[in-house]
């Protein structure tokens, strides 16, 4: 019987175990950890390729408080009320540490008027809290939401990398298993990860 699922298992908690194929996102993440400040951010990419680990990293990694912190799946909740309740009470009120985080997962599932809601509660609360939004599909997000974030795109691992990761997550776990059988299940997931975990 499985203890815990290993997509959290082996979800990295550090920007060590973080894989970046991109050198210039790591030196910007590493400025904002050592300053402890984050912009409004937008990761985007593929599914299963560590947007919400990235933000999740981040956000430990600076130090947020976990009652700071507000974890929204849009997938789920769409709707405008969320953001003019859910939302707006919770960066309204007073922060522990500097400032609160909204972590809105699948973002480009949210309606415009759910996305122009948010635009302006981003405006309005700049102050006292930061978003990090993460979608599969930039495109669905409005410009005005755009503009007001630092963009970043999260780029699919290597696929000899993403392999490798999963045959040792098996080795870890005691399990045997045929290379065929890893390639396999490799080719048919890649580049999500999580997918292929699971």
């Amino acid at each position: 019987m499985l203890d815990s699922l290993w997509t959290e298992k082996y979800r990295p908690n550090t920007l060590d175990g973080y894989v970046f194929r991109d050198d210039v996102q790591r030196a910007k993440i590493e400025q904002w950890i050592k300053e402890g400040q984050i912009p409004h951010l937008l990761f985007s990419g593929s599914a299963g390729v560590g947007k919400t680990t990235l933000a999740k990293i981040l956000i430990n990694t600076v130090g947020i408080d976990e009652f700071d912190v507000l974890e929204i799946n849009a997938s789920r909740e769409t709707s405008v009320d969320v953001f003019r309740t859910k939302v707006t009470n919770f960066v309204g009120t007073m922060s522990l540490g500097a400032y609160k985080v909204v972590l809105l997962d699948e973002a480009d599932y949210l309606s415009h008027h759910a996305q122009a809601s948010l635009r302006g509660i981003m405006e309005d609360y700049a102050g006292n809290a930061r978003f990090i939004l993460t979608c599969n599909y930039p495109n669905k997000i409005i410009p005005a939401i755009h503009s007001r974030c630092q963009g970043f795109h999260i780029e699919k691992v290597d696929i000899t990398e993403f392999t490798s990761r999963v045959a040792s997550i098996l080795i870890q776990e005691d399990v045997e298993f045929d290379l065929d059988d890893l390639d396999s299940f490799v080719r048919a997931s890649y580049p999500d990860l999580r997918k292929t975990i699971n």
